[in-house]
């Protein structure tokens, strides 16, 4: 070979691998049911969903260390085969991939079929006639990139298909999309998404299941009017099957407030407990209404109960369960009828008390025995009494630790065997709006967005900074509110000194005017000592940041 043929083969590979990667032509086995594409073997069938078209079932051989998945597209160029589906378990667990394209012609992905392909950087593009999803297909991928486009042949989006795809910075749907259904955890983890998630080119969709984007970031989500009046016939359809009297949540939308943790737990400024019955005497209420005021307040989430069954107002229900373990002052219904005058709602927090903190309580009340009918009616019982001793003047009730009473969601922490024991959320929700029809009533998701029941109006939203579905409504129609901590992270004053603030001003002030501008109500917890003085710190914060108009 003379030096000018071989000058010539240099520069027409050195043009060649700038073009881009050099993959042998793909050829057919037909003895082994396989093709090959250099050292990479896949096996495939007919595929009897597509006329015509083959399944990519296995690859059965790959090189070794890094690989490619790229020339995949070029199969039915150099065989003649048109693939229609790529098949379970495909690449499943390979680390040593680093990206892959998908066939124009693919129409289905199969279950589990790139799990945990963890190391493959490349744009995720579907082709745009692909109509199937299987569960986990893409679960693990965190190092895939780009705007992911549902296909408008899509119409199931199935549990867990891109848990933990944290690369991806972006979600969109295509015009005319026939989805129907988001299954639960399917975008889990995906932390990366980021600006508008807007759901109106699907006409479709009937149903989000919660958990379904627990842990993304976007920084805004639309709705279609379709999905809205779906959800809301739904709703009307839950409250006519269980003669639920659905309150108005108009004045929450938008609302800012203040939640506080002032508990049996609570220390003063040199990290003492003390005798509760004296703290609540000496709880300063106008001094605790004008920090509110201060801050620009519309509504407060104030502990009826917490760790201990120990409400600081009378509760005769409770007196007839396990005597001395209510007040005589009532200062529930004083801080609801001071922050009414002034303009401000209150929503009361309540806990059944059976988290392992209080013995005497649990057994008292049934639980810790597992007599449960008698703990649900005992617990309905409580409420109702504490609605009607509070008054007129609270607009909202928080209940929390479901988890303790329910096998239902998927946050199960209760001590005893609930079996088939089904809590009586329905009677709590009504026992809420003893004192006052129009209450308003959210059971804590503890942290997801699981629904324990339909009887209740708003989102609890317990320390969900990054979850996206920040309208005015959530995805299953309930008034949407987040509730985090600004400074102390364990909720409750317990130690000397209030806690540092979490968010810079910059920060605080652009999440609390997009959420706000959104309709979204948004409670931030306070730290509060055992006198009832707010954090003079955070009520500065607040001065700064909260939107003038509000």
């Amino acid at each position: 070979m003379n030096k000018d043929t071989i000058r010539i083969i240099s520069i027409s590979l050195f043009f060649a691998l700038a073009a881009g990667p050099v993959f042998a032509a793909w050829t057919v086995d037909a003895d082994n049911g396989a093709i090959h594409d250099g050292e990479i073997e896949i096996t495939i069938g007919p595929d009897a969903a597509h006329d015509g078209g083959i399944v990519l079932k296995k690859v059965r051989q790959a090189p070794k260390g890094d690989w490619t998945l790229d020339s995949l597209p070029r199969i039915e160029a150099d065989t003649g085969l048109r693939p229609t589906a790529i098949d379970g378990s495909f690449v499943a667990w390979n680390s040593g991939l680093r990206s892959f394209a998908l066939p124009d012609t693919v129409r289905s992905i199969g279950r589990a079929a790139f799990f945990a392909c963890e190391n493959a950087t490349n744009t995720l593009a579907f082709p745009s006639n692909l109509d199937t999803l299987g569960r986990a297909a893409f679960m693990g991928c965190k190092n895939l990139r780009g705007n992911l486009v549902i296909p408008a042949g899509v119409r199931v989006i199935e549990m867990e298909s891109f848990y933990g795809c944290s690369g991806l910075t972006g979600l969109a749907f295509a015009q005319g999309s026939r989805l129907k259904h988001i299954d639960t955890l399917a975008f889990k983890r995906c932390g990366g998404l980021r600006g508008t998630v807007d759901f109106s080119p699907c006409e479709a969709l009937e149903r989000i299941d919660p958990e379904a984007f627990i842990g993304c970031g976007p920084e805004r989500t639309v709705f279609g009017e379709p999905f809205k009046r779906r959800v809301a016939d739904s709703l009307r359809a839950a409250d006519a099957t269980n003669d639920y009297p659905r309150a108005s949540t108009d004045w929450l939308v938008g609302s800012f407030g203040i939640g506080v943790h002032w508990t049996t737990w609570s220390t003063d400024q040199d990290g003492q407990r003390g005798d509760f019955d004296k703290a609540v005497d000496a709880f300063d209420v106008p001094r605790f209404v004008a920090q509110l005021k201060e801050a620009g307040a519309r509504h407060i989430i104030f502990t009826s109960s917490w760790a201990e069954q120990h409400p600081p107002a009378p509760c005769p229900a409770l007196d007839r369960i396990l005597p001395g373990r209510t007040t005589k002052r009532n200062l529930l219904r004083e801080i609801a009828d001071a922050l009414a005058a002034e303009g401000i709602r209150t929503i009361l927090y309540y806990n059944h008390g059976c988290n392992g903190e209080d013995p005497e309580w649990m057994k008292a009340v049934g639980y810790a025995e597992g007599r449960l009918g008698e703990f649900g009616s005992n617990i309905v019982s409580i409420v109702r009494d504490l609605s009607l001793s509070a008054g007129p003047n609270v607009a909202g009730w928080w209940f929390d630790s479901p988890g303790a009473v329910s096998d239902a969601g998927p946050h199960r922490v209760a001590s005893v065997r609930i079996g088939d024991y089904k809590f009586p959320f329905r009677e709590l929700a009504l026992a809420a709006k003893a004192g006052n029809r129009d209450t308003l009533v959210s059971v804590n998701s503890q942290g997801g967005t699981f629904v324990y029941t339909p009887c209740q109006e708003y989102f609890s939203g317990e320390e969900l900074v990054d979850f996206p579905l920040c309208g005015r409504t959530n995805a299953q129609g309930m008034q949407m509110h987040l509730w985090l901590t600004m400074d102390n992270r364990d909720w409750v004053h317990r130690g000397s000194g209030f806690a540092k603030m979490r968010f810079s001003d910059d920060y605080l002030r652009a999440w609390l005017a997009r959420h706000l501008s959104d309709g979204c109500a948004v409670t931030l917890n306070v730290d509060v000592d055992r006198s009832g003085l707010l954090n003079p710190t955070a009520i500065e914060q607040l001065k700064r940041c909260v939107p003038v108009a509000r």
